[in-house]
């Protein structure tokens, strides 16, 4: 066999799509190919994507020095970033980085992704960036009385354990994004007390809200979601705005008192085609006691295709809340009884499905089914 000159294929990928696939690896990994040759290292001025990650840095004070002088020095030696990651684990040796420097230089890359995760104080200027479109903070403290927001760009913001000093400072992060579509909080941590100064976001259409008691402002503010997981402890009022838009939700309630709060949610959703209820906990008579509404929401009777409920398995009047919607959607095509956290588990699937189908349905096309615990 004649000797085969040996072909160097990496070097005629175009610049392009190296950089398309370095932009896959943690930052630190990329770097290194700087010193593969000349070309790799201008290359790496070339990357889109920065990921900054303290998983192999140690835990003392000089390592972390070293790892800030890197994130800072790449950042600053990176020609055209638009997405940025970073994700620190320890709670400590932040104070020789000046993030309120780092914001200022990210600002000059047209940035549109952003990502921050760590327990760490923020200054307040990363609400004001022109260029994101997608902004998701985790851990994260923003302590200034009284924020300025301007992100006329952003379409996705996921905000968890965020603490904020006031509920005003929240309410002006929401306002201060007018084109917003995918919103993720809780708010477990919000400040006691609100002001009713919340914008409507009018093209939302996700929302997912973890919170213990959902309040006025907030409902009116999401008015406009199409898609809505909704996980609250209990329901401290029904004074709901009309959820116009929502054709998809997926309620859990930890703490249930009335089934006559969950209709009336229903009765301000007239457009709902597939829901999903969960209750954690509830008072054993609840569902015993529960009279059928004498109205039925407009979404059970006209638009509802998909139901799903968990059953706990305390008894079969659990099962009540099914059977009202079985009898009165229309146009209901699957019913799905969740038995995942049934507490008893000689409950069988068949004994479950035997109950629901001695119940009249209204929907000649529905069908029965259930998720096995």
């Amino acid at each position: 066999m004649e000797n085969s000159t040996s072909i160097d294929r990496i070097s005629n990928i175009p610049d392009d799509i190296l950089c398309h696939i370095l932009s896959f690896l943690p930052t630190k990994d990329s770097f290194s190919t700087t010193l593969l040759s000349k070309r790799w290292s201008s290359l790496f001025k070339l990357l889109t994507a920065l990921d900054f990650s303290d998983y192999s840095v140690s835990d003392n004070k000089e390592s972390y020095l070293h790892f800030w002088q890197f994130v800072d020095t790449i950042t600053l030696s990176t020609q055209l970033i638009k997405r940025i990651l970073l994700t620190i684990t320890c709670h400590r040796h932040h104070d020789c980085f000046k993030f309120d420097r780092w914001i200022e230089t990210i600002k000059r890359h047209p940035v549109e992704n952003l990502q921050i995760s760590f327990s760490i104080l923020l200054p307040s200027s990363i609400f004001r960036f022109s260029t994101l479109v997608v902004l998701k903070l985790l851990k994260v403290t923003i302590s200034v009385d009284n924020i300025s927001v301007n992100l006329p760009s952003l379409k996705t913001l996921h905000l968890f354990l965020v603490y904020f000093k006031n509920r005003d400072n929240f309410n002006n992060v929401l306002n201060g994004c007018p084109i917003l579509e995918d919103f993720k909080t809780d708010i477990y941590n919000r400040s006691r007390g609100y002001t009713d100064n919340l914008k409507i976001l009018s093209n939302l259409i996700t929302t997912n809200i973890w919170t213990y008691i959902l309040d006025v402002p907030i409902c009116k503010a999401i008015q406009n979601v199409h898609f809505l997981i909704l996980d609250i402890n209990r329901f401290n009022h029904t004074d709901f705005p009309i959820f116009r838009n929502l054709i998809q939700l997926e309620l859990s309630v930890t703490n249930l008192k009335r089934l006559d709060d969950v209709v009336e949610l229903l009765r301000h959703c007239p457009k709902l085609q597939i829901f999903s209820f969960e209750k954690m906990e509830a008072p054993r008579d609840l569902f015993i006691k529960w009279k059928y509404p004498n109205f039925v929401p407009e979404c059970i009777s006209s638009y509802l295709k998909s139901c799903t409920v968990n059953y706990v398995g305390w008894h079969l009047d659990e099962l009540r809340f099914a059977k009202y919607i079985l009898q009165n959607a229309r146009l209901l095509e699957i019913m799905k009884i969740d038995m995942r956290a049934t507490l008893d588990p000689r409950l069988s699937r068949t004994y479950v499905l035997e109950e629901l189908t001695s119940c009249p349905r209204i929907s000649p096309q529905c069908k029965l089914s259930t998720i096995p615990c």
